[in-house]
């Protein structure tokens, strides 16, 4: 028996297995692209993750959506991933209404948690205080949010369900 006759039936499999997953995406990508919706709002806070992952590190923002009528929240939270070392551009920028492409995530509804940048510079001081002089603790992860150039410092509604999107323009890409 020849070597080739026993992969055949191997590189057919490896054929349909390799339409089937190109289908499947391009149904995922056509799905969301059908249910984005143009939302118009500001983006008024947003944190990144400090760790990097696959290339990528995570982002969430916290936009102040203008006058839409399938969305009860005047806030909504974004998730998006963007290249490590990096930053939007919006960032530095001064904030400003635009649209958004977005779809929604249910089952990402969260309540919004961390804390501000100045208050987490803040414990850091304390923190540090209370290290020189008692046993050093560990320090659980929280998110710090900033408000981007421009926007005006509120109170974040902490402990609120916000409800999750995605965008189009800035993927999620998950953790392998």
């Amino acid at each position: 028996m020849h070597i080739s006759t026993i992969f055949k039936p191997t590189r057919h499999l490896i054929v349909l297995l390799y339409f089937m997953v190109v289908n499947t995406s391009a149904f995922s990508i056509n799905h969301y692209r059908q249910k984005a919706e143009a939302i118009s709002g500001q983006i008024v806070a947003y944190s990144n993750d400090p760790l990097c992952w696959n290339g990528n590190g995570y982002w969430s923002m916290v936009i102040r959506v203008q006058q839409h009528k399938h969305i009860s929240s005047r806030l909504i939270r974004v998730d998006f991933s963007y290249p490590c070392g990096k930053s939007p551009d919006w960032v530095w920028a001064q904030s400003q209404v635009k649209k958004f492409r977005l779809y929604r995530q249910r089952d990402y509804d969260a309540a919004l948690e961390g804390e501000l940048l100045a208050d987490a510079e803040r414990r850091a001081r304390d923190f540090q205080t209370k290290a020189v002089n008692d046993d050093i603790q560990e320090i659980p992860y929280i998110r710090i949010w900033k408000y981007p150039p421009g926007i005006e410092p509120f109170t974040l509604p902490f402990g609120q369900i916000l409800p999750c999107y995605h965008s189009l323009d800035l993927p999620y890409l998950p953790v392998l």
